[in-house]
């Protein structure tokens, strides 16, 4: 039967590419962060939760920054004179046997991850928020519409932008490397609001 099926309100998970190798200095600068790097739920974390504000991660930041640009832009397509302004960022380890949990993150508009050393079939799990879904159904076949976990395949220099609110996590590393990806939260710096409804704000991100 003929029909049109309208997707509404769509999650914008947006996916580019630094376009490049790493170099020395930033390949040196993500194993001098690591050494000492502190256990987190099922893997390993940073010391550093600001690691994008070091001078060698100056032009990383800069290729961050640019894209966060083009999504507030996509996305907010706001006239407010706001930015999304990078608060911290990490670096994450995980060796065979480990993974990352699922999660979300708190006091953040959008997050993002930059892929620095994966597995060949690698990348990150999306996750539906299951807490409306009152019912179960058998589903045949996972689709657009029924399914409850999208995966999305990446690549070393792959970068990642999605809302802070969705669940995501990484599944446990099977194969014998050492997974490294540089993680960052934003939130909006800058005028939000209108005056005349009487909710302007303006906000200083530091």
């Amino acid at each position: 039967m003929q029909h049109d099926m309208m997707n509404m309100f769509a999650v914008p998970v947006y996916r580019t590419s630094l376009g490049r190798t790493f170099s020395r200095q930033e390949m040196e600068f993500f194993k001098h962060s690591l050494n000492g790097a502190v256990p987190a739920i099922n893997n390993q974390s940073s010391v550093d939760k600001r690691v994008l504000a070091s001078p060698a991660m100056a032009d990383i930041r800069s290729f961050v920054e640019g894209h966060l640009a083009q999504y507030l832009q996509t996305v907010f397509n706001t006239s407010n004179q706001v930015r999304l302004q990078i608060t911290q960022s990490w670096l994450t380890l995980s060796g065979r046997g480990q993974s990352h949990h699922v999660h979300t993150h708190p006091n953040s508009v959008v997050s993002g991850v930059l892929y620095i050393n994966l597995a060949p079939v690698d990348g990150i799990n999306f996750y539906r928020n299951e807490d409306n879904i009152w019912y179960e159904l058998v589903k045949q076949q996972d689709n657009y519409y029924n399914a409850f976990q999208y995966f999305v395949q990446s690549s070393v220099g792959d970068l990642l932008l999605f809302p802070s609110n969705v669940r995501h996590g990484v599944r446990e590393v099977t194969e014998d490397v050492q997974r490294v990806s540089l993680s960052f939260n934003t939130f909006f710096s800058g005028h939000m609001g209108r005056d005349e409804f009487s909710n302007a704000l303006t906000i200083d991100v530091k």
